[in-house]
């Protein structure tokens, strides 16, 4: 760190690993890979595991199955640490414990000058907090330190129902009330994925569950499904169910996020205007889209405060108590077709924030993990009294912005003139 920033050598930094965007290498400076800081170290006594930035959750949730144990990591299982974690991250756990962010106790952070520090709620207590959305602004992260909890069995898996089901209306209905009214109690994930498979495939609803209290749920719909996994099983076979989607695949791709209030009739005329710009690009080989609806309730900003709370707390609880967080995930093959993708997406986007003001359900809150490069998460995700604490933090941390101007990919947070805000792609989902 000393060689690169003393040189003024740009350079990027690649952990766990999940998805690459633009801008997130470097040309023409260093990759610092942390890929080989994998440890796990559990610590029974203090209830907390130990863990390197490069680790995937597969193997956290795998070392810590052995002791009935786990911890509030993320929801695929090639997902990398230290990205997910630096996000905010959210966690099939966030129901009863809040973000994956409010559960670490210590992050070990090589600064802008090489110096080490440990950041946690009695060292650099400003730093720590700050770090909870700290993307690639103060340092680069060479352990956390997190929460462990008891788990043994759960329930869950994907029921999978044939292209768009008549009562596909009623299942989002469905879904709204269960977010509302039972999701946070049950401490139960509904993710509903629906989508169109490339070259011409079907359509298809796919609902995620995935229970902490092991009880099976009943179905979203009558329609029969034409596939159900879900059944008793440990978490790391559980996350395995989403290993052999379209998200793992090696594409080219763009992502989009929005947070609305639970509202099924929006949610409804996404889908059909999603459909609406994709179907005009059937011709775009290997052309995939999928969107994923997520619930974040109220529990989660409960657990949050009980943890001394994050960044982006406030803006969450400036919305209603129960959100759905939308996803946009779209995929091709040819770079060629790069222009005509990207431009679809930020169709869909604008069309679905103008609805989502017109109703009065808009939230401000963007989920850095699902972000691209052209959403100003910083500006929108964390109130205005909150980001000064931040750019207060970073100004004490890294004064001269090093960071900020050799450090590339990840959000950075806006600079100190008034109305420059400077945003890019980050790394990791």
């Amino acid at each position: 760190m000393k060689i690169v920033t003393t040189n003024l050598c740009p350079f990027a930094v690649r952990s766990g690993g999940h998805l690459s965007w633009p801008g997130s290498n470097v040309e023409g400076g260093v990759t610092l890979d942390l890929n080989q800081l994998t440890t796990i170290d559990v610590d029974e006594t203090r209830g907390t595991v130990g863990l390197g930035p490069g680790s995937r959750w597969m193997a956290v949730y795998t070392a810590l199955e052995q002791y009935n144990l786990t911890t509030v990591g993320g929801r695929m299982p090639d997902v990398g640490v230290g990205g997910f974690l630096l996000g905010g991250g959210i966690s099939l756990l966030s129901f009863q414990h809040g973000f994956g962010c409010d559960n670490i106790v210590n992050y070990e952070i090589v600064l802008a000058d090489g110096t080490i520090v440990n950041a946690n709620a009695n060292s650099h207590p400003d730093l720590f907090w700050a770090m909870k959305l700290g993307s690639t602004n103060y340092g680069i992260v060479t352990r956390f330190v997190m929460r462990m909890y008891p788990l043994k069995d759960v329930w869950g898996g994907i029921r999978t129902y044939p292209r768009f089901p008549k009562d596909t209306p009623r299942l989002l209905d469905n879904w709204v009330s269960f977010a509302r009214d039972k999701a946070t109690v049950r401490g139960e994930l509904q993710a509903i994925i629906m989508g169109r498979w490339e070259d011409g495939g079907d359509e298809v609803v796919s609902v995620w569950h995935a229970s902490l209290d092991s009880v099976p749920g009943p179905p979203l719909t009558d329609t029969p499904a034409i596939g159900d996994s879900t059944r008793i099983t440990s978490l790391p076979k559980l996350v395995e169910d989403l290993q052999s989607s379209a998200f793992a695949e090696k594409k080219r791709h763009r992502m989009y996020t929005l947070t609305v209030k639970l509202d099924a009739l929006f949610l409804w005329d996404v889908l059909n205007h999603t459909k609406d710009i994709f179907d005009k690009l059937e011709h775009i080989s290997g052309m995939h889209w999928d969107l994923i609806y997520q619930p974040i309730t109220g529990g989660f900003l409960t657990k949050s405060s009980e943890t001394g709370g994050n960044p982006f707390k406030s803006v969450l609880e400036e919305s209603d108590k129960d959100l759905a967080l939308i996803l946009c995930y779209i995929s091709w093959k040819d770079a060629a077709d790069d222009g005509v993708m990207n431009q679809a997406t930020r169709d869909l986007e604008t069309w679905s924030e103008e609805a989502a003001r017109e109703r009065d359900i808009f939230s401000n809150y963007l989920y850095l993990n699902y972000a691209n490069g052209e959403q100003p998460v910083y500006a929108r995700s964390v109130s205005k009294k909150d980001l000064a604490k931040m750019m207060s933090v970073k100004r004490k941390y890294d004064a001269e912005d090093i960071l900020g101007r050799l450090w590339a990919g990840g959000f950075k947070l806006p600079k100190d003139k008034p109305g420059t805000v400077i945003e890019s792609s980050h790394i990791e989902l």
